[in-house]
This record gives structure tokens, sequence and C-alpha cells, in this order.
């Protein structure tokens, strides 16, 4: 990666259950009390974030066993010049009505 935030990929759920090596995530306090990151405690990745202000879990969608539901289709992409180049870029992207 050249510099800047990776792109990511995120989907929200209302619950979540932690499978696999591990188990749930290591959590750091980005913000204290206003939001947080979960890593996964094998490898490190950014694989979850919670904010006070939104009612769902954020997972990044490729730390997902299975990301081919309909209902993952992205609609917005931030940071788009450091994309992965094996992930097909968002065709159309709408404004997230969160922030």
């Amino acid at each position: 990666m050249l510099g800047g935030a990776p792109a990511m990929w995120w989907a929200g759920f209302e619950r979540v259950t932690w499978t696999g090596e591990g188990g749930e995530p290591t959590w750091f306090e980005t913000f204290p009390g206003k939001a947080k990151r979960g890593f996964c405690p094998t490898c490190g990745s950014r694989v979850a974030a919670v904010d006070c202000d939104v009612p769902e879990i954020g997972i990044n969608v490729p730390a997902l066993d299975d990301a081919s539901g309909a209902d993952l289709t992205p609609v917005d992409a931030s940071f788009r010049r450091n994309a992965v180049h094996w992930m097909p870029p968002v065709p159309d992207t709408q404004r997230c009505p969160i922030g």
C-alpha cells in the first residue's frame, strides 16, 4: 500500500457470531467512548468497527466466509486509489446516508 488508508468494504449487522481461529476480535478504542475497531487476534487484520452513533456492528466484508450475497453489494467506495487490484471496482456509487 502506498500511503493513505486501505480500501475496505463494510456491511452492517445487528448481531454477529464470531467463528474461526481466535473467536471474537481484539478490540481497540479508537476514540474512547465513541468508536472502537476489532482486529483478528491471530493475524491482526481489521475485521470490525463499532461507532456509538450507529446501531449496527460494521464488518469488513472480505473477512466473511461468504461475501456472495446480493445484500453485500457495495454502494459506495472510499479511498479508491488504494483499492486492491483483485477486487472489482464499485461501478455506481452513492453517497453514504451516515456522515
